[in-house]
């Protein structure tokens, strides 16, 4: 049963967010943290990337900085992308749910929504890789990690439609692949949502439904996306007061990583995701007065996911592109590399998001959306 795409250099994505979601003292602060914390994930896992670099010789995969502490997040750090659906189900049910149910949020400006947040980075990004991807082949014969050569591809990527259907060969930007899948399960939340109560019943029979679709060999990212959105959306339907709720996730949680042998079984582990997502998310959804007082800065962490999945990608190919034309091939094994590579891409990240993609995005919304203050 597949819920995820090929391990092999495979991108992982994270979920989007409205830039108010989690504006109220306290709330969520846990799932900001639980979003970053899965975001530098994929970075590690994509660390491997640079083994491509041209010139690059043989590095042993335990020689890279701190293997021996951080070898789940260079092993597994693609599963990040099952965590990620979790929590965008979890945020659109929690702010969305009850309002398009009672058709407070009309289509349009649902849809607005959507792309004000996705389009403008997606877009920069896509032509900056393309741009990229024909220096790199000038300097090198060939592109860098992923092809950039077919108009189809190109297209579907262009209306981020590469993961609706059948999984399409990674290309362009690779990472986009699982906001494709997000964007089809987008749609489908909204009609479901819209004709059915958001409950916990709703969201096991969709849950049910994707299990079966895979189990009849429907191998679609997008069934596999929405299988762990609806998942998260049983984590915030159910939000008890009480503290044994979160005591009894965290117990599940300890024995569902037990029982899949600390990582040990790949093709058991989506499974095993897909029962200990809701747990973690309700563990991680609770309200931890201690984040209280750090609340500015988690919630900044937080923003940058998004930022830093979608550019990560171009700032490797561009370093490709100055190692193929000096010849100067990068320590892997170096500590100061990776914390340069972790730290050049969260950087780029702020910057993108403080005066690109949150202008462009009010921009966007003050021209399409007639919403209530």
């Amino acid at each position: 049963m597949g819920y995820a795409r090929p391990f092999a250099l495979e991108p992982s994505a994270p979920i989007v967010r409205e830039e108010r979601a989690c504006a109220e003292s306290g709330k969520l602060l846990g799932l900001e943290l639980l979003r970053f914390g899965s975001a530098l994930a994929v970075l590690f896992f994509h660390y491997r990337h640079f083994a491509h670099l041209h010139g690059m010789p043989t590095v042993p995969r335990d020689s890279v900085p701190f293997y021996g502490l951080l070898w789940p997040l260079y092993e597994y750090g693609q599963y990040g992308v099952q965590i990620f659906w979790g929590i965008s189900g979890y945020i659109f049910f929690w702010k969305y749910g009850p309002a398009i149910h009672a058709k407070s949020v009309a289509a349009r400006d649902f849809f607005w929504l959507r792309v004000s947040r996705l389009y403008p980075l997606h877009i920069a990004t896509l032509g900056a890789v393309i741009a990229l991807e024909a220096i790199h082949r000038h300097l090198t014969g060939q592109n860098f990690i992923y092809r950039t050569d077919d108009g189809g591809l190109f297209v579907r990527q262009l209306f981020l439609a590469t993961d609706w259907g059948p999984q399409a060969p990674f290309s362009f930007n690779g990472p986009i692949w699982s906001i494709s899948a997000e964007v089809a399960v987008y749609a489908a939340f909204f009609l479901i949502v819209g004709r059915f109560a958001p409950t916990m019943r709703l969201c096991a029979s969709v849950i049910l439904a994707g299990l079966a679709l895979q189990l009849a060999g429907v191998d679609w990212v997008s069934v596999a996306c929405a299988t762990y959105f609806f998942a998260g959306g049983l984590a915030a339907l159910f939000r008890p007061k009480s503290p044994w709720p979160a005591a009894a996730a965290l117990a599940s949680l300890v024995g569902l990583c037990a029982m899949s042998g600390i990582l040990g079984d790949r093709d058991k582990l989506p499974m095993v995701l897909l029962l200990a997502v809701p747990c973690l998310l309700v563990l991680t959804s609770r309200d931890w007065p201690l984040l209280n007082r750090w609340q500015n800065p988690v919630q900044a962490a937080g923003n940058l996911t998004y930022s830093s999945y979608l550019l990560h990608f171009p700032l490797q190919l561009l370093l490709a592109i100055v190692v193929a034309a000096s010849g100067v091939v990068p320590p892997l094994a170096s500590s100061w590399f990776l914390a340069a590579y972790l730290g050049a891409t969260l950087a780029a990240a702020v910057l993108s998001y403080r005066w690109f993609e949150l202008p462009v995005q009010r921009w966007i919304r003050q021209r399409t959306l007639k919403l209530a203050a």
